[in-house]
């Protein structure tokens, strides 16, 4: 038998599956072949679905920690601690002294009935912000209103593509067809990324700039534009505002200041201003890393500037794709929540360990979903002090993460493939598609919304948690009833496409205060920003020279960029291997710091900075920034976690964490050692 179903990873593709089921177990995973936009490819990470339900590590029972040690519960003892000790916090300290701290480790739509469970308390506390992307969203909603994306078949009609900061058959790899059928039509290709991608072989052109200097990058790509008259004047004049102000001061960015401050060639910077100023349309895809800098925000800004300046806005082929918020417009998420009237105090989650230590009232009572902030959270060592100063913990998933290992409650969750819900994508592409239950829940596990309804049972509200599942989700698909989309469509169909436009502004009516894109917003000077880009350097991260030369500075002892990326093969901490993590991580250096530091292809190194030390094993790989070294989020091991190398400081805007402004030394280790 087949069944259709969905991968709710945080991901771009929100993948469509066939699950093959015999006598109610699932035999394996395959791609939807009729999905428009995935096509029958599933990746490793969703085939691993199946993996990770019927991991014999995975939790099938409650667990309550006694005298330090796991001790199995029932679920009826479980429940009713728990909403004991809820009704203590609430009477001695109120609803602000329980801490909700969630992420998108799943982004199925029936996962925000956890917060409405807090929320029908009264309210709480919750972790707000991200260790992702807001920087950049508060950055296109300064300057077009909204950040929209071409859909994935529109990319055919360009003439030119830029991939800025994003390695997609990493993260996007249902975008490569894409991208192959644009260039098999004729589109140029440019990579924009510090380290080597899999599209470096098929770029026309390939700029490695230095770690977190992408904005000085893209302002004095426009520079020269501007100087050799690329611009699209009607543009301008017609559809936006604030371009005399920008422009006066793009002059402080010559071509000498910026290849000095990116490490990026006179010649590379002018190849790429031809590129934007000659070709047309260009399209560009955004990543999700350059706004994890201080300047990360204004790194965006700077390369919407660019790309609007020079025309390739509101057109076929065009846009520079980074999110797709118009889909929350179609879906009803707060009807799930019901967040109104709740009274809510909100914690950073980048800077959520100095919240936790300074709260007032202190966090009595901690629950965590869908989220393992232990591994994914900047400065590991200042969480970890935080979260043992939490008298409880409750964690809710499937595995004894790294996070759960602290709890004192366990509560085992259905996977995905358990479980009856429906998955978008606010990232990419405009279809919902449906996931149908595949099989039993395994032991005694879970749904999230279950569990939490289960509890307020306990506390007496669970009239308010229960209903049926098809009534949640009608609930959420409300607003896609007027263009004639219902929940039995949805689930007779399995995929349906949201009324979203294929190419966002193309009537240039942007969604700023003036109507028109803004080069100066006068909305970010009232939010305490610039009014137009401005490129802010890295706190951590200088040049090369310059760092060496500064004897005894802290530059000095760590010169090396360190860019703690997604991994190829794992999503976020959920390790391909886990729990039995590599002992030894992988540290990508390129030869020139090989030769620098006496590194042997193989070999071990300690790679070390003020936070963390930490053995590896040695890749030295071709391509990219000459000096920056690369490695992966999610591991863990040696008694640290990669994010204990990571500070918990800021980017620009919105509440985004900036780990990526990581520096870090290695050196060859001895036989000896």
């Amino acid at each position: 038998m087949n069944i259709k179903t969905a991968c709710p990873l945080d991901c771009w593709d929100t993948c469509s599956i066939i699950a093959h089921v015999e006598g109610g177990v699932v035999k394996d995973l395959v791609g939807d072949p009729d999905h428009p936009v995935t096509r029958g490819f599933l990746c490793n990470k969703g085939r691993r679905l199946k993996d990770r339900m019927y991991h014999p590590d995975r939790v099938l029972h409650p667990l309550k920690k006694v005298a330090g040690s796991w001790t199995r519960i029932s679920w009826e003892q479980a429940l009713r601690e728990i909403a004991d000790k809820i009704q203590h916090v609430l009477a001695t300290h109120g609803h602000h002294a329980i801490l909700h701290a969630y992420d998108w480790g799943s982004g199925t739509v029936l996962k925000n009935l956890n917060q409405r469970f807090f929320y029908l308390l009264g309210g709480c506390t919750e972790t707000v912000g991200s260790l992702c992307w807001e920087a950049g969203l508060e950055a296109q909603r300064y300057d077009f209103g909204q950040a929209r994306s071409h859909a994935p078949n529109d990319l055919t009609n360009a003439s030119g593509i830029v991939v800025w900061g994003r390695n997609v058959s990493v993260t996007n790899i249902h975008m490569t067809p894409f991208l192959k059928k644009a260039i098999s039509n004729g589109a140029k290709l440019c990579i924009v990324n510090p380290l080597p991608t899999d599209l470096h072989p098929r770029a026309d052109l390939v700029i490695a700039p230095r770690p977190g200097t992408d904005g000085a990058l893209a302002l004095g790509v426009l520079k020269h534009c501007k100087d050799c008259g690329w611009l699209d004047e009607t543009f301008l004049r017609q559809h936006a505002v604030g371009w005399a102000e920008f422009s006066a001061y793009l002059d402080q960015f010559t071509l000498d200041v910026v290849e000095q401050e990116t490490d990026v060639p006179i010649e590379h910077i002018v190849r790429l201003a031809e590129f934007y100023g000659t070709t047309r349309p260009v399209a560009t895809l955004l990543g999700l890393g350059m706004q994890r800098y201080p300047g990360g925000g204004n790194a965006i800004r700077a390369i919407d500037a660019l790309v609007a300046a020079t025309g390739h806005v509101g057109i076929p082929g065009g846009g520079v794709n980074y999110a797709n918020r118009m889909m929350s417009e179609f879906l009803n998420d707060s009807a799930l929540t019901a967040r109104d009237g709740a009274d809510v105090r909100e914690f950073s989650r980048g800077q959520q360990a100095d919240e936790i230590l300074s709260a007032n009232p202190p966090i009595e009572l901690m629950f965590v979903t869908r989220t393992n902030p232990v591994t994914q959270v900047p400065d590991t060592a200042r969480l970890l002090e935080a979260y043992k100063r939490i008298p409880c913990i409750v964690v809710v998933d499937m595995f004894m993460t790294k996070t759960a290992e602290l709890a004192d409650y366990f509560l085992p969750c259905t996977s995905v493939l358990e479980e009856e819900d429906f998955v978008y994508s606010t990232m990419w592409h405009n279809y919902v598609t449906y996931i149908h239950r595949v099989c039993e829940p395994r032991g005694e596990a879970r749904p999230d919304w279950e569990i939490f309804a289960a509890l307020a049972d306990e506390l007496g509200f669970g009239d308010k948690m229960r209903r049926p599942v098809e009534e949640w989700m009608s609930l959420a698909l409300h607003p896609l009833r007027e263009h004639g989309i219902t929940l039995q469509e949805l689930k007779q169909q399995g995929t349906i496409r949201v009324p979203t436009p294929d190419v966002p502004w193309s009537d240039y009516q942007f969604r700023t205060p003036s109507g028109k894109y803004e080069f100066v917003s006068e909305t970010a000077r009232a939010e305490g920003h610039s009014g137009h880009a401005t490129y802010v350097k890295p706190r951590e991260i200088g040049s090369h020279g310059a760092r060496c030369e500064e004897s005894g500075s802290g530059r000095a002892r760590f010169p090396y960029p360190m860019l703690t990326i997604h991994p190829r093969v794992s999503e976020n901490s959920q390790h391909r291997d886990a729990p039995n993590v590599p002992p030894i991580p992988t540290l990508e250096v390129s030869s020139a710091i090989a030769a620098e530091r006496g590194l042997k292809q193989d070999g071990l190194a300690r790679v070390w900075n003020d936070q963390a030390e930490l053995t590896v094993r040695v890749k030295i790989k071709a391509g990219g920034h000459p000096y920056t070294v690369k490695l992966e989020s999610g591991w863990w091991g040696q008694g640290i976690t990669v994010n204990h190398f990571t500070k918990r400081h800021k980017a620009d805007f919105g509440d985004q964490t900036a780990q990526y402004d990581c520096t870090v030394n290695v050196e060859p280790m001895t036989a000896e050692e």
